[in-house]
């Protein structure tokens, strides 16, 4: 009888060690999954987050269309364009706020949907409108404090190179990224 209630008291060890083991496991690769994020503003109440907040109106020279709505979700952007032949354009400003408590350093701007064909004949650029400046090795990148806001100006040009490939039906998406300390 004694040996029993030992085996089932071993057993009992047995599995509460395994649990804990089991616990550290998932918390360690949890926190390893989330690395560089310390806590502190979990802790302090602060909040992360810098959004587009608006989409100017389009401009369009020639023939060029937007399809459908400009989309936004945080600092990306999609759209889809057709642009019909040389010296078609269309162009619009975002506005971009820091609706966080920490401040914001302008990192990088992102562009994606032209492959390398396309390129050579359609330019598609995303530049600041205020002289804000991108971070480099040896630069800070602008930044921009709680409730500030910065904008950026959207082309997409149809170049006038002679080109006759015809239309360009063009998905495009655009990221500003934002460091925040």
């Amino acid at each position: 009888m004694e040996n029993k209630f030992q085996k089932r008291y071993i057993f009992l060890i047995i599995i509460i060690v395994l649990v804990g083991i089991l616990i550290w496991r998932v918390s360690s690769s949890y926190a390893s999954f989330n690395q560089g994020y310390t806590g502190k503003n979990i802790v302090s109440g602060d909040k992360w987050g810098v959004n587009i907040i608006k989409v100017g109106e389009v401009e369009k020279t020639g023939q060029a269309e937007v399809v459908g709505e400009i989309s936004t979700i945080g600092t990306t952007l999609n759209f889809y364009t057709v642009l019909f032949k040389p010296g078609d354009k269309i162009s619009f400003d975002v506005e971009v706020e820091n609706t966080s408590t920490l401040k914001a350093e302008l990192y990088a701007l992102t562009l994606t949907g032209l492959n390398d064909i396309d390129s050579e004949y359609v330019t598609y650029t995303i530049l600041p409108i205020d002289g804000s400046i991108l971070h480099s090795s040896n630069t800070l990148g602008s930044i921009i404090k709680s409730g500030e806001k910065q904008k950026f100006n959207i082309t997409v040009q149809y170049d006038d190179v002679g080109n006759s490939n015809g239309e360009y039906h063009l998905s495009l998406g655009s990221t500003i990224i934002y460091k925040q300390s």
